[in-house]
């Protein structure tokens, strides 16, 4: 019951007008070395955001010494959504505060792939003045990382039973396959919602795809998908517009 009354929260959003007719301003943290975001993200942002958000980003190296340095970090503060995509970087205290002040402002997150152990190193030492976040896979995100299973198996794409009619998925055509390795989260915290589960063929399901609300009241979607491969998926697009435009008219 409890999650059924959460549901009904985000399936019936209050709309928030923005200020001055301001496009909203969407600031992508990109910090990862596995699946090309610095390349998928600009170039999904272009021929779908463009038109209707602010877009901005900030990076960091893939390697090296600039690995925890967060470039551009500046256009976090005023941003209307944080998208992350982000894996074991601990960036200095400054970006970090910015980013929990945004979260605790109540502002929206989205999460792919590796967001979900963004900030979190390992085997790693943590460099003076910077910061890990290590229980934000569960705080934040709502999710329960627990790694993933090899490279190589093909994963169906499918919804679940639950809200159907959720905005999120909608003009996703399902099912659809991913080459992306499937991620361990089961079980999902309370309060996390899924919509998508992907499939191995000879293990259990997995959730690919959900939205939370966190204790301030930021909405969170996040995809375990995200792989250079799903950008070229129109149902995997669609999943990314969908969760942008409802993280931002459901504040």
């Amino acid at each position: 019951m409890k999650c059924f009354c959460i549901s009904l929260l985000f399936l019936f959003p209050t709309l928030v007008v923005y200020s001055n007719g301001l496009k909203p301003k969407i600031t992508f943290l990109i910090a990862e070395r596995e699946y090309r975001t610095e390349e998928t993200l600009p170039r999904f942002a272009k021929s779908h955001l463009d038109q209707d958000y602010h877009i901005q980003y900030c990076q960091s190296d893939k390697e090296g010494n600039g690995r925890h340095i967060l470039r551009n970090a500046q256009e976090i503060k005023g941003a209307d959504l944080l998208f992350i995509s982000v894996r074991r970087r601990a960036f200095d205290k400054n970006v970090m505060n910015m980013v929990r002040q945004h979260i605790k402002k109540g502002k929206p997150v989205i999460g792919i792939r590796t967001a979900s152990h963004a900030f979190q190193l390992r085997k790693e030492t943590l460099p003076v003045g910077h910061e890990e976040w290590t229980n934000w896979d569960h705080e934040i995100i709502g999710g329960n990382y627990q790694g993933h299973l090899g490279k190589g198996l093909l994963c169906k794409i499918e919804e679940t039973s639950i809200l159907r009619n959720q905005g999120i998925l909608n003009q996703v055509r399902l099912p659809f396959t991913s080459t992306a390795s499937l991620y361990r989260n089961s079980p999902l915290p309370v309060g996390s919602i899924p919509l998508l589960v992907g499939s191995v063929n000879g293990y259990p399901q997995e959730p690919v795809a959900w939205f939370r609300q966190t204790a301030s009241k930021s909405n969170v979607f996040y995809t375990s998908l995200g792989h250079v491969d799903d950008f070229k998926i129109p149902a995997f697009n669609h999943l990314l517009i969908n969760a942008i435009k409802w993280c931002l008219e459901s504040r």
